[in-house]
């Protein structure tokens, strides 16, 4: 029954996703982000739903460039320009990079694969970046973010009440236990990033019961958070916290959000998360932080070898025994694993993306506010601050992460093109 519920909406999606081309980039988005495939994995077994939606999807931009329905105008800016150029790095380090042939135990993924992956995720950018050109469509990428959020923060918690999982908690990984949430820190990072979407979605409700019934999840997603014991999880979300209290026009609620977050953190972190968040700052002290700072040796040792391509894409794990003497690990840290396995033009690149946005949403909030008597309720204004706390959160976690092939990465960076546009057209 359920293989043929699923074939039935994708078919629905696909067909759907031919005549108007952003609903398709809606549903590869939230396949994406809520990753249903590693949830009810029995159902999508030998599915590739993204394909499902990404080819008819560009099938689509294809008939409506024919057409002329497409204004192609989106696309020359600073921050497309940059990822263009980040996609080029990519590619030429997994075929020229040094060590892309080399034969190794610690090649956790084939480079291949990884091409695949990032050839992807950077169609799916751009079509997102031609078509989702206006309120609505932006209010439904928000959606995406929200529903998937508030889902797996149900998920998590239903996970910890029924005792499926002991232990730090990792996310919904299906049979094979490779979901893209598998892994403790990158499911923490799901709720830092998708938590202020939650809050200043909540904001943007002139209804106060649906309002106040999407910040009730709130606390349930710090305790999420708390599950996984991720220390960077637990540094990004104080810090999304912060910037919210700081910048919020509602000194009350900042407060308020601040005092329950410390109650819950000492009444709900359990000993797992307590311990873990006792040894960040004692780095010396701790394996697990002192084994990222070998990497990140290792990986300055492979940057001074190779700064113009890198080690090569997904090749990091292969180079490291010949840069350190330790067990080879992830860089854990995304700028440390762009550089040395794509070079210094790349990790430049991603920098740039990532400042630049920063800058531009922090702008254009404080002109906003100024614009509207109350902020609270205009949409652009919401949207623009879960978009700067959100990559605040994620600049954070990606000191701790490798989060290179992080795919919200690039979803925000699609929220934040299109907020630009409407932005100025509302100048």
């Amino acid at each position: 029954m359920g293989s043929i519920v699923l074939y039935t909406c994708l078919t629905a999606t696909a067909i759907s996703a031919v005549v108007r081309p952003w609903i398709g980039v809606v549903a590869a988005y939230l396949f994406v982000i809520l990753a249903p495939q590693t949830i009810w994995w029995w159902a999508f077994e030998g599915v590739r739903p993204v394909l499902w939606t990404l080819v008819p999807t560009l099938i689509g931009i294809f008939i409506s460039l024919i057409q002329g329905k497409l204004n192609c105008a989106s696309l020359k800016t600073k921050q497309n320009i940059f990822l263009l150029i980040l996609w080029i790095c990519f590619i030429i380090s997994s075929y020229a990079g040094p060590y892309v042939g080399v034969i190794s135990t610690y090649r956790w993924f084939t480079v291949e694969w990884e091409r695949t992956l990032v050839n992807n995720m950077f169609l799916l950018y751009f079509a997102a970046i031609l078509l989702i050109d206006s309120e609505k469509k932006l209010k439904c990428m928000a959606l995406v973010m929200v529903i998937s959020t508030l889902y797996l923060i149900y998920w998590c918690n239903d996970q910890y009440l029924t005792h499926q999982q002991i232990g730090r908690f990792g996310g919904p990984a299906g049979p094979n236990e490779d979901g893209v949430y598998a892994d403790e820190n990158a499911f923490a990072m799901l709720f830092v990033t998708g938590l202020p979407f939650v809050y200043y979605y909540g904001l943007y409700q002139k209804n106060k019961i649906s309002r106040y019934g999407l910040w009730l999840f709130i606390p349930l997603g710090w305790h999420a958070v708390f599950l996984t014991g991720s220390r960077g999880g637990l540094s990004g979300l104080v810090i999304t916290l912060l910037v919210s209290a700081l910048r919020t026009t509602r000194r009350i609620v900042a407060i308020g959000l601040l005092a329950c977050f410390i109650l819950a953190y000492q009444w709900q972190a359990g000993d797992t998360m307590k311990g873990r968040a006792g040894t960040i700052l004692d780095y010396q002290e701790e394996s697990s932080a002192e084994s990222r700072l070998n990497a990140w040796k290792a990986a300055i040792g492979m940057v001074k070898d190779n700064p113009l391509i890198g080690v090569g894409l997904a090749s990091f794990g292969p180079a490291f025994p010949h840069y350190s003497t330790n067990r080879p690990r992830m860089a854990h840290n995304t700028f440390f694993q762009i550089a040395a396995e794509s070079g210094v033009l790349a990790c430049i690149m991603y920098l740039l993306i990532v400042a630049t946005n920063l800058i531009d949403l922090w702008r254009n909030g404080n002109t906003l506010r100024q614009k509207y008597r109350a902020p609270d309720g205009n949409f652009l204004y919401c949207m623009n601050e879960a978009l700067l706390t959100s990559f605040i959160g994620l600049v954070v976690c990606s000191v701790f992460l490798s989060l290179n092939d992080y795919e919200i990465f690039y979803f925000l960076c699609v929220l934040t093109g299109t907020l630009a546009l409407l932005f100025k057209q509302k100048l």
